[in-house]
């Protein structure tokens, strides 16, 4: 079976490849319909979009060991970064769905552009990088009752420009990536993006996904979702949630309070507690609660949530029966990935240095925006979550339209004359012109 499916996804990225070797040529197609036949949502947006070829998913995930290595010490060095300075602020973040964007990103550059970003995602070369990345969806794909994860990603092409098949040809096989061509600026195009992201975090994040433009002067797109949907496994009774003060940075508010004691795994940091609750299909919740005399804030800045997610069996672990008392939530968070990526070593891609060069030589390209939007919920029965990243490249010759502004010497005005080291030569006020 397996065998089978690598064929078909060989063959599929074969023939995206002969469609892309048209681009810029040939004027692009809408693909075929059936006649007389209602399409599907992402139908009508893949035939919006123009779909050159959809990826093979896996049908099934069994469990096997997998090196994260990778993205355990980008979760780790990134995580205080992005948490940073909440301020009493809700804030959401999915190191998984961030980790294959910036991936993908990593595929499509070069020299000192790649460089910064395998640093970051803890590979020495993007044949590892491909590795993990691989392994990590295949393990995380799950389709069933009890328990979805369904990572996703996607690459949106402007119909007029000419792209190398090698880059293109590794995000559709390691990275599982839908590729979609049509023009830049398009409403129609946009749309698509739009549905291709709510239709796969289960309209989640619809309020985010508006936000997103593929405007005239977008080059490519890269962007990844992931959808989560697990039951726990021991719910909460309804009949034991009641109403309790929670005692925000803002001031106490009362909410509702979920309830149950079970035995368990009770894990001590410096100036923490933990514990995770556990779902059905092997996902579970961990719950960090900082100490009375410590704070949120302290505990995310101080490295140490990080280090105890990375690792939690390194951890201080004694069985106890827990008595939990756990608030109904619903979080999201909408983040400009730019500022933490800098901080983290990522510089050349926003710049005029970035190297596109895998991807294209026609145009000087760097990434313009990174947005990751992040919401997750739990109630008595389980939790459900939804990301994305959308990653924008554009061409850094082009800069966007500016404003207009007025300026008329029809007043006295001052002036400097300066030499080529910037050495004042002359300067002067006019009250009176050619006097």
């Amino acid at each position: 079976m397996m065998k089978m499916k690598r064929t078909i996804s060989l063959l599929l990225s074969l023939l995206m490849l002969a469609a892309l070797a048209a681009c810029g040529s040939q004027p692009q197609t809408e693909p075929e319909t059936e006649p007389e036949q209602t399409e599907a949502p992402q139908e009508q947006a893949a035939a919006r979009a123009g779909e050159l070829a959809s990826p093979v998913l896996p049908e099934e995930s069994l469990y096997t060991e997998i090196d994260k290595s990778g993205l355990d010490a980008f979760a780790a060095e990134s995580l205080p970064i992005v948490f940073a300075d909440l301020n009493g602020e809700n804030r959401v973040y999915s190191p998984l769905n961030v980790y294959m964007a910036l991936a993908m990103l990593a595929e499509v550059t070069d020299g000192d552009s790649r460089a910064q970003l395998l640093e970051l995602l803890g590979e020495k070369d993007t044949d590892a990088l491909r590795t993990e990345v691989k392994a990590l969806f295949e393990a995380s794909y799950r389709d069933e009752e009890l328990l979805t994860t369904l990572p996703a990603a996607s690459v949106w092409m402007r119909d007029d420009c000419n792209y190398k098949s090698g880059a293109l040809q590794a995000l559709a096989e390691y990275y599982f990536a839908s590729a979609f061509s049509g023009t830049m600026g398009d409403p129609a195009y946009t749309a698509a993006l739009h549905d291709w992201i709510n239709e796969r975090t289960n309209h989640l994040l619809e309020e985010q996904a508006e936000k997103l433009t593929l405007d005239s002067q977008t080059v490519l797109a890269l962007v990844t979702t992931l959808y989560f949907k697990g039951r726990w496994a021991e719910a909460f009774s309804e009949e034991q949630t009641t109403q309790d003060v929670f005692h925000a940075l803002s001031g106490d508010l009362q909410t509702d309070f979920m309830h149950k004691g079970m035995d368990m795994n009770y894990y001590r940091g410096e100036r923490f507690a933990a514990i995770r609750l556990s779902m059905h299909g092997g996902a579970g919740m961990w719950l960090l609660l900082p100490d009375e005399d410590s704070s949120l804030q302290e505990l995310i800045d101080s490295g140490e949530a990080a280090a105890f997610l990375a690792d939690p069996e390194a951890a201080e672990c004694t069985r106890y029966h827990v008595r939990i008392s756990l608030p109904r939530f619903d979080v999201d968070s909408d983040l400009d990935l730019i500022p933490a990526l800098q901080k983290l070593g990522v510089t050349d891609v926003f710049t005029s240095a970035a190297d596109f060069s895998p991807l294209t030589e026609e145009l000087p390209l760097s990434v313009s925006q990174i947005e990751h939007a992040a919401r997750v919920k739990i109630d008595e029965e389980g939790c459900e979550a939804a990301a994305f990243t959308a990653i924008f490249v554009k061409n850094a010759a082009i800069a966007d339209p500016l404003e207009e502004v007025e300026f008329t010497c029809d007043r006295p005005f001052f002036f400097a004359v300066t030499g080529d080291q910037g050495q004042l030569l002359f300067t002067g006020a006019v009250n009176t012109p050619n006097q």
